[in-house]
């Protein structure tokens, strides 16, 4: 009888637990409360392209840093982290509560993050933000838009989120759009996977385009509009 019990209690504890919800770092079409895993830094490997993006949304001014790396597997990793510099241009100054990625239909994602410098003192920095504790990842139904939303409190007055890295099973990149959002937004130009090869000459006007985006919206610091 004794026995029977103890095997009774085994069979519960392992019931109880197969019944937790497993978290992964996949995101899936319909994603809701995914997770960032922590970053492997020896999977890096090279960097093929970055853009930072300044502008100023009704509640708060902030900097976009984006890039797109080709990991050491061979497929491409696509970098993003927001340094907010500010109030908005109405005087507000809320919290910044998240940020979308666009254009990623079709292909596998990975979410990773990273709060050190990802690399070595250039176009990303340490995270300077002690007051996020949690962050959580979706994805729509269709796939296309990616989603980072800060669980606990945002980033205010002048602080750098964590570096976040969304692995893909794509070998090519091409122009993707960004948000971020604290109930006011702006927005820009990043990168996204793609299964088309751009020709060089289509390179050199994607690099043109950024340059020419990154400063029209240092001119135009004021042009934002309110998230729906």
């Amino acid at each position: 009888q004794r026995m029977k019990r103890l095997f009774m209690t085994l069979v519960a504890s392992v019931a109880a637990i197969a019944a937790i919800p497993a978290h992964a770092a996949t995101l899936v079409p319909g994603q809701t409360n995914g997770t960032f895993d922590p970053f492997v830094q020896a999977t890096q490997g090279m960097v093929l392209a970055t853009t930072s993006v300044p502008g100023t949304a009704f509640t708060f001014a902030a900097i976009m840093r984006s890039a797109v790396y080709r990991n050491i597997a061979g497929t491409l990793d696509f970098y993003y982290q927001v340094a907010r510099t500010g109030p908005g241009s109405l005087g507000e100054d809320s919290e910044i509560k998240a940020f979308t990625a666009a254009n990623f239909h079709g292909f596998n994602i990975d979410a990773f993050f990273s709060d050190v410098d990802v690399d070595g003192g250039g176009f990303f920095t340490v995270r300077n933000n002690p007051g996020v504790s949690t962050m959580t990842a979706e994805r729509t139904a269709d796939g296309q838009t990616l989603r980072a939303t800060f669980n606990a409190n945002g980033l205010v007055g002048t602080e750098t989120s964590s570096t976040y890295i969304f692995r893909t099973n794509a070998t090519a990149f091409t122009r993707g759009t960004f948000g971020v959002i604290d109930g006011s937004t702006f927005s820009g130009l990043a990168f996204a996977p793609t299964s088309v090869v751009p020709e060089p000459a289509t390179w050199g006007l994607m690099l043109v385009g950024f340059g020419i985006v990154g400063s029209a919206l240092r001119r135009r610091r004021s042009q934002s509009a309110y998230a729906l």
